[in-house]
């Protein structure tokens, strides 16, 4: 059976969120997917077994010194205050706590930022984000160089929309093609490469703005209040740009 999953989504637990997880699910039954994960930064947020009748994956957006490292279907959640004791973990030190809590380990939007190579990390991780929905803000070949990425470790490829308000879930998403909608069979499905990545369109670049702003408001300050607004400004005129 076929089934439509966004593998990259944040709530406002998240410190740039916009959404509350009830909104995101929703939007995601309203795009036609079948599953969610749910993937905030630095956090295991718990998640209901099914939201709004749609699968709700257990999940983490992990910060590391190599990039960024979702940590998918974890059966525990992780150790984030050890992994993170001595500042930002090692990419091989995320993926080992993600495989200790029974989880599958993402290389997340790879080529996002301009001068990242991944080809020359020190470790494998279990499947590649080789298409976000955000990742092409800076860099406009970034899916297409981490699609290239996944291709040349042999891992499967994986699509996100990495949400951060509920207009951007389902931008881009995987279609996996397992035995049942389980946890347990989409995992099995990634892992053996029955997947496969699917952009619907391009998050506008306002929408980071708005979620940049959600950050610095939360942050607190005159400063940070006006910075986020003039990146708003900012990120609405790269949409006229592009348009």
């Amino acid at each position: 059976m076929t089934f439509h999953v966004d593998l990259h989504v944040h709530t406002d637990a998240s410190l740039d969120g916009l959404s509350p997880m009830a909104e995101q699910a929703a939007a995601a039954r309203a795009a036609g997917l079948d599953a969610m994960a749910v993937t905030d930064h630095n956090l295991c947020t718990p998640v209901p077994p099914v939201l709004d009748g749609v699968l709700m994956i257990p999940g983490c957006e992990v910060s590391t010194a190599q990039g960024h490292i979702l940590g998918l279907f974890l059966e525990a959640p992780l150790n984030l205050e050890a992994l993170r004791q001595n500042g930002l973990p090692t990419g091989a030190a995320a993926v080992a706590e993600i495989h200790r809590c029974g989880g599958v380990a993402v290389l997340a939007h790879p080529y996002e930022k301009p001068g990242a190579d991944p080809t020359v990390f020190d470790f494998r991780p279990d499947a590649v984000e080789a298409v976000n929905a955000r990742a092409t803000f800076k860099v406009k070949e970034a899916n297409e160089r981490a699609a290239a990425l996944a291709q040349t470790w042999g891992l499967p490829s994986l699509g996100g929309s990495d949400a951060h308000a509920h207009q951007e879930v389902g931008n881009a998403h995987t279609k996996i093609e397992a035995e049942e909608l389980t946890l347990e069979a989409l995992k099995a499905a990634i892992l053996a490469g029955a997947c496969v990545p699917v952009l619907r369109r391009e998050t506008p670049h306002l929408r980071k703005g708005l979620s940049q702003l959600a950050q610095r408001k939360r942050k607190g300050g005159a400063k940070n209040l006006a910075v986020g607004a003039a990146y708003v400004v900012y990120c609405a005129g790269l949409d006229l740009f592009r348009s």
